[in-house]
């Protein structure tokens, strides 16, 4: 990716490129903005990454935006992908603005979701890329699925954790899903402690394993579910 590939916008600079056809399939296909507020080689480099990651990138968005809608929306426009001048670990932050919702993240990790200027915020890249998580146990973050286990169920369980603290889960099966939205935190090695918004508090000891997969195992069922792995 090359300098001569964008020009100048109000906010900074902007190169338009394809959105994925196959990642997700209620999302409009065509084309979006790539938008950078500098050129300099680290911000091409972050903008180089995000255009080769936009498969993955959609597909993770596809849960916590479900999860947010509690159900499939019918259409997603998008206005624009911002590539904000943060990374860490290797990894650029992005902000993804849909016609009425926007996405911080990570790499393929949601950092925040909500009205668009979230998608626009350098401020949330900012305090995600310095948080030290302290009382989070980093292995947890993320999103995790119990399809891997569930052989012959009718129904499957999902929760998400981000590093802010905050997150949700859901329990999907032939009646509809149920989204709970919630608080996480680890008050000590291998205990998880979530929070509903309605103030009920669970702890459940968990061990994380990698191989095969990246998989977590609950001593005390999350949304009925014992073992989930985490995709890809």
């Amino acid at each position: 990716m090359k300098r001569g590939d964008f020009h100048r916008h109000a906010g900074g600079w902007t190169k338009w490129v394809p959105l994925p056809t196959t990642a997700w399939t209620r999302l409009r296909p065509g084309r979006a903005p790539l938008r950078c507020p500098l050129l300099t080689d680290d911000d091409l480099a972050r903008a180089a990454w995000t255009a080769a990651h936009l498969p993955d990138l959609f597909t993770a968005l596809r849960h916590a935006v479900c999860a947010h809608h509690e159900g499939f929306p019918e259409g997603l426009d998008v206005r624009a992908v911002h590539i904000h001048p943060v990374s860490r670990d290797g990894i650029p932050y992005v902000g993804v603005e849909f016609r009425d919702l926007g996405v911080a993240v990570h790499g393929t990790r949601v950092v925040d979701l909500g009205g668009p200027g979230i998608a626009v915020q350098r401020r949330i890249a900012e305090e995600d890329a310095a948080n030290p998580r302290t009382g989070l146990d980093e292995a947890l973050i993320g999103y995790w699925s119990s399809i891997p286990f569930d052989y012959g169920v009718m129904e499957c369980s999902e929760f998400e954790l981000r590093a802010n603290g905050q997150g949700w889960s859901n329990l999907s099966n032939a009646l509809g899903e149920c989204v709970t939205r919630l608080t996480w935190r680890c008050p000590e090695p291998g205990l998880l402690e979530l929070r509903t918004e309605e103030g009920r508090v669970s702890r459940h000891s968990y061990v994380v394993t990698g191989a095969p997969v990246a998989a977590v195992t609950f001593d005390e069922p999350v949304e009925f579910c014992h073992q989930f792995a985490r995709p890809g």
